[in-house]
């Protein structure tokens, strides 16, 4: 391709990524991915909402409806890896999508009676918050490439990628692993004028933290966060932290050893309460959690 080409086609791109007009966001009946949603919904703006709480779905829909946005409701899991595929393919090639976000994810701990996580679970985590974001931003990347009209992926990650969890290694793991992908992939697409993000939050007001027995600093409600995740992906930032106490502690920790790293996040303890029969997290003291694993949806 021509430099000229190039230099036109990232002008498009970077004009036309601060109003997408058409959009996919996985995960989009709670938490992030529906403040995403409603921030996102507006006049002339398709959004194709994905999620596999039709309830849920429906009332996101609804509101984003109301603010003027034309709305497609997608009802998927992300673990049926090649439903998600095929639904991802269908999708795309009706709606042509200018902007996708791969936001929908799980999150666990161990068993408060456990030493390690269920080998299943962490099959399950990697399969929900690696697998099937990963195969489906390399086959929306494909699609853009082919249509040469430029685009933006981005992928909520989490900060739990850059510090050792004892309690939640498949969840670390699993997002460690996704910022990797979206970093190389970035790379890979830089020259076809598709931008990838990785945004990476702290703790956001979302079902899985308001499971988690622990002091939270610095949560942000998940409009906030929905906030900082659009001004990253209009700025074409490769990797974002937010809030920003997160990214600064995240750069000090660049500098602790691996091993006082280790040793500090094993003085560490966490553990998640059970649903309720209204499907809202039960508080929980310490030492009365059921001894099954706590496994939640985060988004």
């Amino acid at each position: 391709m021509a430099g000229a080409e190039v230099r036109n086609r990232w002008w498009y791109f970077g004009s036309f990524m601060t109003s997408p007009r058409t959009i996919l966001i996985t995960g989009a009946s709670s938490g992030i991915g529906a403040a995403l949603a409603t921030a996102y919904a507006r006049e002339q703006v398709t959004l194709v909402l994905m999620g596999r709480n039709e309830d849920r779905l429906s009332h996101v829909s609804s509101v984003c409806r109301d603010k003027g946005a034309c709305v497609v409701k997608a009802v998927h899991d992300i673990a049926d890896t090649d439903g998600f595929l095929d639904a991802l393919s269908e999708l795309d090639r009706h709606w042509c999508f200018d902007l996708v976000i791969f936001n929908a994810g799980v999150g666990d701990t161990r068993a408060p009676l456990q030493q390690t996580e269920a080998p299943q679970q962490v099959v399950r985590l990697l399969d929900i918050n690696l697998r099937g974001p990963a195969a489906g931003a390399s086959l929306i990347a494909e699609r853009m490439i082919a249509r040469g009209e430029g685009g933006a992926i981005a992928m909520i990650s989490s900060v739990a990628a850059f510090v050792p969890l004892p309690m939640a290694a498949g969840y670390a793991a699993s997002k460690a692993g996704l910022n990797a992908f979206a970093l190389s992939l970035n790379a890979a697409l830089r020259e076809h004028g598709i931008a990838v993000s990785v945004i990476c939050p702290g703790y956001v007001d979302t079902p899985m933290s308001a499971r988690l027995n622990t002091f939270k600093p610095f949560q942000i409600k998940p409009e906030a966060a929905a906030s900082a995740i659009m001004a990253c992906i209009a700025s074409k930032r490769a990797l974002a932290i937010i809030p920003f106490q997160y990214a600064a502690a995240c750069f000090i920790l660049k500098f602790v050893p691996a091993g006082l790293a280790v040793w500090l996040s094993s003085k560490f303890s966490l553990d998640a309460s059970p649903y309720g029969a209204a499907g809202q997290p039960e508080r929980v003291t310490a030492g009365t959690a059921d001894s099954s694993s706590a496994q939640v949806d985060i988004r």
